[in-house]
């Protein structure tokens, strides 16, 4: 109960910097100690939040834990449910626009797109055997020598120009050409189709091949769920939510940084 009684205080206090409304934020602060918190291992997530530096081996840990066999995965019952709660709970902040709102847009991405987003984040070198998420994540950090933190993320998530350039320089050295990065980039277009026309999408493309992200990689173990949520696939969506899109799938699970605990940009 105390664990719980500390994820809805992180949930609620990070969100309540952005202004949203009491009611949104009771909501996801309820998400967090239901079934979603549990088949998102939220409580897991603790780290990843109250780390001031990389995020990287907290959020390689915390996928360790998502992607263990011991942790259920979110049936779509509980996905649906939790779309509607928010999307009600939350109508006002979203047609108010600005972080909170595009924060919310990728909570709602998130339940919308959980079986791509499991297999984005759970996905693996076979070489190595690392996550795909925090080996793509280590080589922007190495090609720009920035640390990925939090604040780095939620500057992302919100379009922020400093941090896109960030990294469109690590687009442009052409190590982000990986299988990893393949796969990551395939489950986005799986859950968006859109996205291949977005500037990321074209830089890969451009970089990579026309191919890239068309056909399952080699050297890339995957993991998949038996849940579909249609109402993501190939949809065209606003331009905030096709940014949001793009941030779970490089950074599986700490887009909560910003819409429950406090997000893949290719």
């Amino acid at each position: 109960m105390r664990v719980h009684t500390v994820l809805v205080g992180v949930s609620v206090g990070v969100l309540s910097v952005n202004a949203l409304s009491a009611g949104c934020e009771a909501q996801v602060g309820l998400l967090a100690i239901g079934s979603v918190g549990s088949c998102l291992a939220l409580t897991s997530l603790l780290p990843v939040l109250s780390t001031n530096g990389s995020i990287i081996d907290p959020l390689n840990a915390y996928l360790s834990t998502l992607c263990a066999s011991s942790t259920p995965t979110c049936d779509n019952s509980t996905l649906s449910s939790a779309q509607s709660s928010v999307s009600s709970a939350c109508s006002s902040d979203i047609s108010a626009g600005g972080t909170g709102a595009t924060e919310i847009d990728g909570l709602l991405t998130i339940l919308k797109s959980y079986p791509q987003i499991y297999g984005a984040g759970c996905s693996k070198n076979s070489t190595s055997s690392g996550y795909c998420v925090t080996e793509t994540l280590t080589t922007i950090q190495n090609d720009t020598n920035s640390q990925i933190t939090t604040s780095f993320l939620t500057s992302l998530l919100s379009g922020d120009s400093t941090a896109l350039s960030t990294v469109s320089s690590a687009l442009g050295s052409g190590n982000l050409c990986t299988g990893c990065v393949e796969q990551i980039y395939l489950e986005a277009l799986s859950a968006n189709a859109t996205i291949s026309s977005s500037p990321v999408g074209s830089a890969l493309t451009s970089q990579c091949g026309s191919s890239f992200g068309q056909t399952t990689p080699s050297g890339v173990s995957t993991t998949s769920v038996p849940v579909s949520t249609s109402s993501a696939a190939a949809s065209s969506g606003s331009g905030a939510e096709r940014g949001s899109v793009m941030m779970p799938f490089a950074v599986v699970g700490t887009l909560f940084l910003g819409v429950i605990g406090g997000a893949l940009l290719v």
